[in-house]
């Protein structure tokens, strides 16, 4: 499954590259995450209970920062099984500079097995991207609170 797409930001490349690395953000801003532990450089263990289309389930696995170029982009991996199925999934985040705001580009491919992927393509794309886009409405409110702009926060509802 292949998932693209871009929004901008009202805020610096380097906040936005701060908080893609912060696991107190990303834990409020990833639907779903109830932990984000770090375990060394760049790996963390996740837990997530998300919901993708008619499934429901507990996932755990762990995130992946590679390639870091701060503050222009870098690459995170993910790894998470539940009792539906497995999910791999890697993907670039870039972070371009639109004056005082910042496009964020990202595209990625993700793999799934076992029940998960039994689900229609058609289904799991449109979950998949909804997730993306609730990630960044997330992410705009959590930053919105901690630098007094940006998103209004009634839009930061985690899922």
């Amino acid at each position: 499954m292949h998932l693209q797409g871009e929004k901008t930001l009202p805020f610096g490349r380097e906040a936005l590259f701060q908080a893609l690395e912060d696991p107190e953000v990303l834990v409020r801003a990833v639907p779903g995450a109830k932990e984000l532990v770090p375990e060394g450089e760049g790996r963390y263990r996740a837990v997530l209970e998300l919901a993708l289309g008619p499934l429901r389930g507990r996932f755990q696995g762990w995130v992946r920062v590679k390639d870091r170029r701060p503050p222009e982009g870098l690459t995170l991996g993910l790894e998470v099984q539940s009792p539906l199925g497995r999910a791999e999934g890697e993907g670039r985040v870039e972070l371009l500079p639109e004056g005082e705001a910042t496009r964020v580009r990202y595209e990625g491919e993700a793999r799934l097995m076992g029940t998960l992927a039994g689900l229609g393509g058609r289904l799991l794309q449109g979950a998949a991207q909804g997730l993306a886009e609730q990630f960044f409405r997330n992410l705009e409110a959590e930053l919105g609170r901690r630098y007094g702009k940006g998103a209004d926060p009634s839009q930061g509802e985690r899922g």
